[in-house]
């Protein structure tokens, strides 16, 4: 037993030690033959300390140096099923936001709960949306566990640190027939937005998400079948500081590849781009990742068309001509046409298969929420229907 005593006459333990400044110390050595020290302001929480030591140590629990940032990359690089988009999404905020932070440089065995939720909010004080500060904790939060799962740490901090910042879900409405008549005649007024009508007219009739159709090639549309083959997308994402254009040749989700038939509108929309696209400049020998003879270019740069610039000509049409216009129109993303193209496979008796089918969705369950947003409007439809039935039987019998 060991004979040391501390300031106040307290025996201490092997290992326990207090200095000359009062602080408390306690020594050992790791499986690797390392000494390692952890210290206390008072003999209590040094004893605390231990306690938990012990418990890892016969948990199997390796204690190390290594820090959140570090961790971060390992769990980055080991990643296996990770798209390439997700991959530069989480890269670009772990670089903006948490590699010169306190916590990513903070040692895994130093992280407790409050640290991670400290740094929260400080981001969401910095204006730090709710729905970035969940892309961070999808970050941290796996790295965390691997760290847990390769006996590094004991249990994960990062759990139930999101609690307070409860990200809004998207609100995806269907435009109604009178506002989707509204929205393409407004291209026919806006000298900017009427070179990409035929687009906006192929996602709202054929329900392709906008990184399907600008990564859409000549080779990939069958004018003779009427078929659209969707095998690839384009993607746009910050790197360090640039936004990069690359083209992926996984779709979104398992389900994204498939060859979808072309309706009326939609190969009506294809033949029109035919018209703008031969019109317009192009880059000879333009390519990007492979892939060329691209169906949807600016006409400004006669490369491939950006998302942003859709977007923002979207913006356009509604902030500008708002005032100007009989029909109101609410805010319309590119991911709007979409969700309008669902509904009205829904409304039009759709089976659910079959709209999955088309949408590209890997998920029935999403498939299924376009039901559920349109059984208001169902509901009315057949109620009509029963009085219809009614009035037949009446005049029968």
């Amino acid at each position: 037993m060991s004979n040391r005593k501390d300031n106040k006459g307290r025996v201490l333990k092997k290992g326990e030690s207090q200095r000359k400044d009062g602080t408390y110390m306690y020594r050992w050595t790791d499986i690797g033959k390392k000494r390692q020290c952890i210290y206390a302001k008072s003999l209590n929480d040094l004893r605390k300390q231990e306690q938990q030591l012990l418990s890892e140590i016969s948990n199997g629990v390796l204690r190390t140096d290594i820090t959140l940032n570090q961790q971060i990359e390992i769990y980055l690089q080991t990643k296996a099923n990770i798209s390439k988009s997700t991959y530069s999404n989480y890269t670009y905020y772990y670089n903006h936001s948490i590699k010169n932070s306190f916590l990513g440089r903070m040692k895994l065995k130093e992280i407790k709960k409050a640290h991670i939720i400290k740094f929260y909010k400080e981001c969401h004080d910095d204006n730090m949306a709710n729905s970035t500060i969940a892309i961070l904790q999808k970050i941290i939060r796996p790295s965390l566990q691997l760290a847990v799962d390769s006996d590094c740490i004991m249990k994960n901090p990062a759990n139930g640190c999101l609690k307070d910042y409860t990200v809004e879900k998207e609100v995806k409405y269907a435009m109604s027939y009178e506002e989707e008549n509204e929205f393409l005649a407004r291209f026919d007024i806006c000298t900017e937005a009427k070179f990409y009508k035929p687009l906006a007219c192929l996602m709202l009739y054929s329900g392709i998400r906008i990184s399907e159709a600008l990564g859409l090639t000549w080779d990939d549309i069958n004018m003779e079948e009427k078929t659209i083959n969707i095998n690839h997308q384009m993607l746009c994402r910050n790197l360090n500081g640039k936004l990069v254009q690359y083209c992926e040749d996984n779709t979104k989700t398992s389900n994204g590849s498939r060859i979808i038939p072309m309706n009326d509108f939609a190969y009506k929309a294809i033949i029109e781009q035919k018209k703008n696209w031969l019109s317009c400049k192009k880059i000879p020998d333009f390519s990007l990742d492979g892939y060329s003879n691209f169906v949807f270019l600016s006409y400004r740069t006669g490369k491939v068309v950006r998302h942003a610039v859709i977007r923002r000509v979207f913006r356009k049409l509604i902030r500008e001509y708002n005032d100007k216009r009989d029909i109101q129109l609410p805010a319309i993303s590119p991911h709007i046409l979409r969700h309008t193209y669902c509904t009205r496979l829904a409304e039009a008796g759709t089976d659910l298969k079959t709209m999955q089918y088309l949408m590209g969705h890997s998920d029935i369950n999403t498939t299924m929420e376009v039901y559920n947003h349109v059984d208001r409007n169902r509901l009315e439809k057949e109620t009509q229907k029963i009085n219809d039935l009614h009035q037949i039987y009446t005049k029968t019998s």
